[in-house]
């Protein structure tokens, strides 16, 4: 090799290696920002969560899972000392968990499906390694501890003997319903950071290929079914309580679906989807409404009905 030829390929070596630590610096920057302002604005913690697992994806897809480690390392680390300890924790266990489970998936050139299903199972068990060690850092078991604790702090609050005692029954309820209601939010979490990390990379102009839409979804009646007729037939046993909550709600994100499905069909306008989304939260009726409307598309694709 030439003389020349050296000094050129040295040359774009430090050029791609300062691009690395540029992108690298970056995402961390990205990271620690959102962290701060998650910290800063509580209101703005659950879209941070959403957003977290961005750079570290893109970062993996870029330079490899070995750089996504170490910038999931780094961002505990800086998050631990600066901010507080249980940030470290969620930024190992939490989205950088989620982050470097889906971008491995992707690596591995997994199916759209798959690759969803994947994130959406590191979100579940993210959530369950979170809360268990929330509690365990708090001096309570996972979950009786919990149960113990509201009681205590909440009863002491109430005058009201009647009230204490509904009280402590709405608590029982939650806290028996507790592993499903964090299966529910880690779906619900890994469904949003699926789609916010995908829209991101398809914007970045990478090739990806994204799993269709909550509007095309539809879960196998059969098993759904069953699933929550035998979790009421043994609803006193508090497995069979938690399944029925993840399947009812599985249900209701097929109802969602059929919802968005019209809406689509109408206007591919996104000021709609979110009017919808906004109905749905502030008027109580609607909720029910689109579960009983997932449950009769379980068995008939109401989808196929066409309105004028």
């Amino acid at each position: 090799m030439f003389p020349l030829e050296q000094q050129n390929n040295r040359e774009n070596n430090n050029n791609n290696q300062e691009k690395d630590n540029k992108l690298f610096a970056l995402s961390l920057g990205v990271i620690v920002l959102l962290s701060v302002l998650g910290i800063i604005f509580p209101f703005l913690s659950f879209a941070a969560a959403l957003i977290w697992p961005v750079p570290i994806v893109y970062l993996a897809l870029k330079q490899g899972m070995r750089r996504a480690a170490l910038l999931i390392v780094i961002a505990a680390i800086i998050n631990g000392i600066f901010i507080t300890p249980t940030l470290a924790m969620i930024t190992v266990a939490g989205f950088g968990f989620v982050g470097f489970v889906m971008a491995g998936s992707l690596l591995e050139d997994f199916s759209a499906f798959k690759v969803l299903l994947f994130t959406i199972l590191a979100a579940i068990t993210s959530n369950f390694i979170l809360m268990a060690g929330v509690s365990l850092g708090m001096g309570y078991s996972f979950p009786a501890g919990i149960r113990d604790a509201l009681i205590d702090n909440v009863l002491t609050l109430l005058n009201n003997g009647e009230l204490s005692v509904l009280v402590e029954m709405q608590i029982e309820l939650i806290i028996n319903m507790l592993p499903g209601l964090i299966a529910i939010s880690g779906i619900l979490t890994g469904i949003l950071n699926y789609y916010i990390v995908h829209w991101f990379l398809r914007a970045k102009k990478m090739q990806v290929t994204i799993f269709p839409s909550v509007e095309k979804w539809r879960f196998p009646a059969k098993i759904i079914s069953i699933a929550i007729v035998i979790s009421i037939l043994f609803r006193d046993q508090i497995v069979m309580l938690n399944i029925a909550a993840v399947a009812f709600f599985l249900v209701f994100i097929q109802g969602f679906g059929v919802g968005l499905y019209y809406i689509a069909k109408k206007t591919q306008s996104y000021f709609w989807k979110w009017i919808y989304v906004f109905l749905l939260i502030v008027i109580p009726v609607l909720p029910p409404v689109i579960l009983i409307l997932g449950l009769v598309d379980l068995w008939f694709d109401i989808r196929k009905i066409e309105f004028n």
